[in-house]
Order: C-alpha cells, then sequence, then structure tokens
C-alpha cells in the first residue's frame, strides 16, 4: 500500500511539473489580463493618466445607445465573416479534392498555394496596396482598359471585396492542406463501394467523403470564423478603414477608440461586448458540426 501510494504521489508530482508552467503561462497571458479588461471598462480612463473616473455601466450604455460607429463595424465584421467563411471554405475544399487526385503534381501544387500563407499578411497587404495603385495604373496607361482604372480602395462595395479576396488568397493553402489530410483519410474502399452501387463522383462525394471530413470542416470552419472576426492588421495596413468608415473592423474600432481616441475604458467595455458576441457565434458553429460529424 505503501509503494503504491508514493507511486501516486510520484505521478501527481510528475504531473504538477509539466502541467504548472502551462498553468501559470495561461493564467497571466489570458485569465489576468481578461480580469483586467473587466476592471477598466467600468471607468472613464485614457490608458496613461493615474487618475480614473468609475462610471459603471456607463461605458455599455454608450455602447448600445450612442455608438453608431461600433455598430457599423460589427455590420462589416459579420458581413466580412459570412463572405470570408464561406467562400474560402468551398474554395480549399475543391481545390483539396482536384490536388488529392493529381499525386504526381501534389506536392509542387501545394507548396505553390502554401507559399502566401508564410508571408505576413502585412507583407501581403503592402503588395496588394501597391498592385491595386501604381501597378494597375500601369496596366491602364498600356492597355486602356477601364478596369484597371476603377478606384478599387476608395469605393466601398469594391475596397470590400478586395479585402475578401485578398484575404482568401492568403489563407487557401492553409485550409486545402486541412483538407487533403481529411480527404486522404476516407478509405478508397468505401468511395468504390458507393460507384459500385450506383453512385457518381458527386453523391459519392456527398454521401461518403463529406461526412468523414466533417472533423476536418469542423477545424477549417471554427479557424475561419476565428480569423474574421480577429481582421486587423489587413485593414490597418490596407484600408486604414476606408473610405468614409467603410471597412472598420471591430479590432480595428477597438485599437482606434483605445490608441487614438485615448479612450481605454470604452476600449475595454467594447472589447467584451465583442467577446460575448464571438463566444455565442462559436459556440452555436461548433453545435451545428458537431452534430453532424454524429451523424456520421
Amino acid at each position: 500500500m505503501k509503494e503504491k501510494g508514493k507511486g501516486k504521489t510520484k505521478d501527481l508530482l510528475v504531473f504538477a511539473v509539466f502541467v504548472f508552467p502551462a498553468v501559470v503561462f495561461v493564467l497571466f497571458s489570458t485569465d489576468v489580463p481578461f480580469l483586467m479588461n473587466l476592471y477598466y471598462s467600468v471607468f472613464e480612463w485614457n490608458g496613461i493618466s493615474k487618475e480614473m473616473k468609475f462610471v459603471g455601466l456607463q461605458n455599455f450604455v454608450n455602447i448600445f445607445t450612442n455608438d453608431a460607429l461600433f455598430w457599423r463595424s460589427a455590420v462589416f465584421t459579420l458581413k466580412f465573416s459570412v463572405f470570408f467563411v464561406v467562400i474560402i471554405n468551398i474554395v480549399s475544399l475543391t481545390v483539396a479534392l482536384v490536388m488529392a487526385k493529381e499525386k504526381k503534381s501534389s506536392s509542387i501544387g501545394r507548396a505553390f498555394y502554401y507559399v502566401p500563407y508564410i508571408i505576413s499578411l502585412t507583407a501581403i497587404s503592402l503588395i496588394w496596396k501597391f498592385i491595386l495603385g501604381p501597378g494597375f495604373e500601369a496596366l491602364y496607361q498600356v492597355t486602356g482598359w477601364e478596369f484597371f482604372n476603377w478606384s478599387w480602395l476608395g469605393t466601398a462595395k469594391l475596397a470590400f471585396f478586395v479585402v475578401v479576396i485578398m484575404t482568401v488568397w492568403q489563407n487557401l493553402g492553409f485550409y486545402m492542406v486541412n483538407y487533403i489530410a481529411g480527404i486522404i483519410a476516407v478509405p478508397t474502399e468505401l468511395i468504390e463501394a458507393a460507384k459500385i452501387d450506383g453512385a457518381n463522383k458527386f453523391q459519392a462525394f456527398r454521401r461518403v467523403t463529406l461526412p468523414l471530413i466533417m472533423p476536418a470542416v469542423s477545424i477549417c470552419m471554427l479557424t475561419s470564423l476565428t480569423f474574421a472576426f480577429k481582421l486587423f492588421d489587413v485593414i490597418m495596413v490596407f484600408t486604414k478603414g476606408g473610405p468614409a468608415n467603410s471597412t472598420v473592423s471591430v479590432a480595428y474600432n477597438i485599437y482606434k477608440e483605445a490608441f487614438v481616441n485615448n479612450r481605454y475604458g470604452m476600449a475595454t467595455a467594447k472589447s467584451l461586448v465583442f467577446v460575448v458576441f464571438v463566444l455565442i457565434v462559436t459556440v452555436i458553429q461548433l453545435k451545428v458540426t458537431k452534430n453532424k460529424e454524429v451523424e456520421v
């Protein structure tokens, strides 16, 4: 009994040694900042001064009653999220299905699609900004095509779709690789059996492949949704929220509130509202995709 007790104590000690650093890291990197956020949200504070005026829930009241720009940024973020999540998952899954079949050129093809993902999104934004500016201007002078003379970042609708297209292009390789991993894991015997039973390619994909890769779909849906909600660097470098605040994301709005308008208390209150919204959407998304996995 003593040896057994010593063994348990040793296991607990080893467990504590390995887990304790991770617990401390999570505590100081997420939990403590979150609690500080809760604290600052009930104050009127510029983030620098030692004087902090307690206002209670007034910051939250102002968000819901007197902050049109925040809700405009929320609409943009939600709209971007819908477009990005749908397009990136459909396109990357389609490319993955093609790449999974083309085994001879798969390595080169995957590298070709994956390269943009390993490049900094800030650098990608600067490159695209140059292409849509001086690059298209030079092409317009050569070709005379009106397409190159459009105000891509000066028109609200065009700027929105440029942001969507650029982020889809940059992230395509990451989601494609995840889908390829799921597709390769599908037993070929099941697909062949479905074809023998008379199923065409689409039916075999819908009834066999898609249900079996639902775990990969869940991961890609969650990561794409998280990326869309956290959209900041593209807006910061690429559009700066323009034209006329039409591409201001929630993250960028919170940043400007804290570090441009010097209203740190209001910014923390906005971040808490945003966290609750993201949490609700994420839970719903996970529940939907997990239910699909259970049905399989």
